[in-house]
C-alpha cells in the first residue's frame, strides 16, 4: 500500500489526465484570440491554462507537471496547425517550473515567504532561459526549422508600434521586450496557481495535505490532525 508520503502512481497518472484536459479545456475557452496581449509584441498573450499547467506541478510534482505541459503543447500543436507557439509557450512553462523547483532547497516556509522565492525564482529561470531560446528561436531556427519569418514579422510588428530598429537593434528591443512579458506571465502564473492550490490544501485537507508536492516540499502547514484535535479538545472551566 502506498505511504501517505508519497503519491501513487494511479494518483499520478489521473492528476496528468485531469490536468492536461483541464488546461486544454481552459485554452478552448480562453482562445488566443481574446486572451489579453502584451503591449507592442500583441502576438504575445497572457494564457491563463498556464495556471493549470503549475497547478499540475504543486499538486503533484514535477513528473506530472512536465507530463501535463507536455500533453497540453501536443494537443495546441495539433489544434493550432504547428509547433511555433506551442513550444514556445511550452518551453516557457518549463522554465517556470525550473524555478519553482530550486526553491525547494531553501526548504519549507510560510505562504507568503514560499510565494515570494517561488515567485522570484520563477521569474528569473524563465526570464533568462527564455530570453536564450527567444535568441536562438529568432536569430537560427524560426525560418529553417519552422518555416516562420520570424524576424519580418517581428520587425513589422515592432515598426506598426513605433519602433523603426533593424539589425542587432531589432534583437535587442524584441529580446527585451519578451523577457518583460515572461517575467509578467511569470508572475501571473505562479501567484495564481499558488492561490488555487494553497485553497484546496486548506479547504480538502484530507485530500492534499499530506499529498500535495506543495506541502511535502515547499509550504509550511498547520497539521489537520493537530487541528482537529485542538478543536474536539474539551473545555474546562
Amino acid at each position: 500500500m502506498a505511504s501517505l508520503t508519497k503519491t501513487p502512481a494511479t494518483v499520478s497518472l489521473a492528476g496528468a489526465a485531469t490536468f492536461s484536459a483541464l488546461a486544454y479545456l481552459v485554452s478552448l475557452i480562453v482562445p488566443a484570440a481574446i486572451q489579453p496581449p502584451f503591449p507592442v509584441l500583441f502576438y504575445l498573450k497572457f494564457d491563463p491554462a498556464e495556471i493549470v499547467d503549475i497547478s499540475s506541478l504543486l499538486i503533484f510534482g514535477p513528473v506530472v507537471g512536465i507530463v501535463t505541459a507536455t500533453v497540453h503543447f501536443l494537443i495546441l500543436t495539433i489544434t493550432s496547425g504547428g509547433p511555433f507557439g506551442p513550444s514556445l509557450k511550452y518551453l516557457g512553462v518549463l522554465a517556470t517550473y525550473a524555478g519553482i523547483i530550486l526553491v525547494t532547497r531553501f526548504g519549507k516556509h510560510n505562504l507568503v515567504k514560499t510565494g515570494l522565492l517561488a515567485t522570484s525564482f520563477g521569474i528569473v529561470t524563465r526570464v533568462l532561459l527564455m530570453t536564450v531560446v527567444n535568441y536562438i528561436y529568432f536569430v537560427y531556427i524560426a525560418q529553417t526549422a519552422f518555416g516562420i519569418d520570424y524576424q519580418g514579422f517581428a520587425r513589422f510588428v515592432l515598426q506598426s508600434g513605433g519602433f523603426n530598429v533593424d539589425g542587432l537593434q531589432l534583437v535587442y528591443v524584441l529580446l527585451g521586450l519578451t523577457a518583460i512579458y515572461n517575467g509578467i506571465h511569470a508572475v501571473l502564473s505562479i501567484v495564481g496557481s499558488l492561490v488555487i492550490v494553497t485553497a484546496l490544501v486548506t479547504r480538502v485537507p484530507q485530500l492534499f495535505e499530506s499529498r500535495s508536492w506543495l506541502t511535502k516540499k515547499l509550504l509550511l502547514v498547520k497539521s489537520s490532525q493537530a487541528r482537529s484535535t485542538k478543536e474536539t479538545r474539551p473545555v474546562t472551566a
